[in-house]
């Protein structure tokens, strides 16, 4: 094994971070992103150090393939944006480039942070001190869980750990950097994460820890609505939705998260475990285990649909879509999806409850509420719409003039 040392606050050589070389951590090579390996590669040509973090590392070290890579390094974002034309500089809060590799797909690129780039809940960090560059000892210490804090370079085969993180994943050791009611209080969030990776890696929660999350749970919803959202679809993704909501059940975390669900539950005296949700919740596991590509909308549409069935006063209303997306924007609550993610979940629900209900020749509804209020009350039945069309057609070629269609020359 090898060490990093470096300088502590009283001037001393110290010990900073082990080593381990592809021998002890036994990394597949192959399972590295090309476009990761790429960006790695490119940044050390241009003089910076520059390693796969995260999560990434962490299911590398399990043998899981990661979903996906990103990249910390020593360069800054305009740097970044110099070396790579297909870079794009996004965020206010944390600045992050992303690095196309195609239409679709990107890398994500951090710039190491330091130590004072941290805030808390009730109190965010101004922008300044979000942006705040520093080493990468400080960055592993500003991570939310040691098994997360860890740096592989695809080139020298090697990961670095400031934290423990390689014996903790060895252990099964769910462990977050600082104690954990403080960076639970930091980020609440994180409570949530810490029942994603326990589930994910089939790691036992520390019952100290459980215990906080069950106290704690409610400050969830002092974060960022959309951030909470964007955790449940990647749970939703994962393979392993049915455990971690299970388990988030158990802990309460479930209650906070998904209200109306849980009020439902209740009503019908039933565990989570064995409810349709379940099973539904187990087929989607499946499908994500097998690599089939899983819509965002979808899934969302696809998690309340139980609160829909027999609900003929927002199925047969005059208006389906639009009722059931209002329903669903209150029963989501404290979620905030997309306008777009609604009105796709409350076309994936009608397609399965409407024919049931509702004579197929009324389904242009939907259509008509993706047009626009104008749309949906201007156009009463197709032989209005060609008429109008026909009368457009007059008028574009002049009043008076035939508009039968020009003969051929």
């Amino acid at each position: 094994m090898l060490f990093r040392y470096g300088a502590s606050d009283n001037g001393n050589i110290e010990k900073k971070a082990h080593i381990y070389t592809q021998e002890e951590h036994g990394i597949d090579p192959s399972l590295v992103d090309p476009d990761a390996n790429w960006v790695v590669r490119r940044l050390r040509k241009e003089g910076h150090h520059a390693y796969v973090v995260g999560g990434a590392v962490r299911d590398l070290l399990v043998g899981r393939t990661p979903n996906d890579f990103d990249i910390a390094t020593d360069a800054h974002p305009q740097q970044i944006r110099r070396h790579f034309r297909s870079a794009r500089i996004i965020g206010r809060r944390f600045r992050i480039v992303h690095v196309y590799c195609g239409r679709d797909k990107y890398i994500e690129v951090t710039t190491f942070r330091s130590r004072g780039a941290v805030g808390t809940a009730s109190e965010p960090p101004l922008e300044d001190r979000n942006n705040l560059f520093g080493t990468m000892e400080e960055d592993a210490e500003r991570r939310d869980f040691t098994l997360n804090a860890l740096y592989y370079c695809p080139v020298d085969r090697q990961v670095i750990d400031y934290v423990g993180g390689v014996p903790d994943i060895r252990n099964r050791r769910l462990r977050t950097l600082t104690p954990a009611d403080e960076s639970f209080t930091e980020d609440p969030v994180r409570m949530i994460r810490a029942v994603k990776y326990a589930s994910l890696l089939d790691f036992p929660i520390p019952l100290a820890m459980s215990g906080l999350i069950r106290r704690m749970g409610d400050a969830v919803l002092a974060c960022s609505r959309e951030r909470v959202t964007e955790e449940v679809y990647k749970i939703l993704s994962s393979g392993a939705a049915s455990r971690i909501l299970d388990t988030a059940h158990h802990l309460r975390l479930f209650d906070i998260i998904f209200p109306g669900l849980a009020a439902d539950l209740r009503a019908k005296r039933q565990r989570l475990s064995d409810s349709p949700l379940w099973r539904r919740l187990r087929e989607l596991d499946e499908r994500a285990r097998s690599g089939a590509i899983l819509d965002r909308n979808d899934m969302f549409g696809f998690l309340f649909r139980d609160l829909l069935a027999g609900r003929a006063d927002l199925l047969d209303g005059e208006e389906p879509p639009l009722l059931i997306q209002h329903y669903l924007r209150a029963a989501c609550a404290p979620l905030f999806p997309s306008k777009k993610d609604l009105a796709i979940a409350a076309d994936s629900i009608l397609r399965e409850e409407r024919p049931h209900r509702r004579p197929v020749h009324r389904a242009r509804e939907t259509v008509r509420a993706h047009r626009g209020p104008a749309a949906a009350h201007g156009e009463t039945s197709g032989g209005t719409r060609k008429r109008r069309r026909r009368r457009g057609r007059g008028r574009g070629r002049g009043a008076g003039q035939d508009t039968a269609p020009a003969q051929p020359r």
